[in-house]
């Protein structure tokens, strides 16, 4: 369970700051209607939502976008009954050529995410057009971030 990290913003109000497990992957608000999944900084405060360090800066993990834990990919696997599931995606983005298996956990942890979303319970295995399709949801949620922090980029460069 998060620790609270109390932090004064104006006099006489409190926000608090939830403290999270360094390197775990969070759920939150993307301010655009939605969800995504992002990974917990090593201070525990701040998120991490592209793993491209040149073209984001990590953001603060504010209560108003409704953070929830995921954990670990193993964890979120365990929790959700996706163990098979992980084992079908490795295969997929291997036969896919998907460089980001190896050094993008987000990415795949986010494929992991979307196919929860079409899981039947446990002991679930998504078929390839499952798969294709949660890999697909993982690239146009990162290409969102993307597209924020570019935009983010030009407004603060002026």
């Amino acid at each position: 369970m998060p620790a609270d990290v109390g932090q004064s913003i104006r006099k006489g109000y409190k926000m608090k700051i939830e403290k999270y497990q360094p390197g775990t992957f969070i759920e939150l608000d993307d301010m655009a209607g939605g969800r995504r999944v992002a990974m917990v900084c090593k201070d525990g405060v701040t998120f991490w939502d592209s793993l491209d360090t040149a073209c984001c800066t990590p953001l603060t993990i504010h209560p108003s976008m409704h953070p929830t834990t995921l954990g670990t990919l193993v964890q979120y696997a365990r929790d959700q009954g996706l163990e098979k599931a992980v084992e079908t995606v490795v295969s997929h983005l291997q036969a896919a050529g998907e460089l980001r298996l190896e050094n993008d956990p987000l990415f795949v942890m986010r494929t992991l995410w979307f196919i929860a979303r079409k899981s039947t319970g446990a002991g679930y295995v998504p078929d390839t057009e499952v798969l294709r399709w949660a890999s697909e949801q993982a690239h146009v949620q990162e290409q969102a971030v993307a597209r924020i922090h570019q935009l983010a980029g030009q407004y603060y460069s002026q």
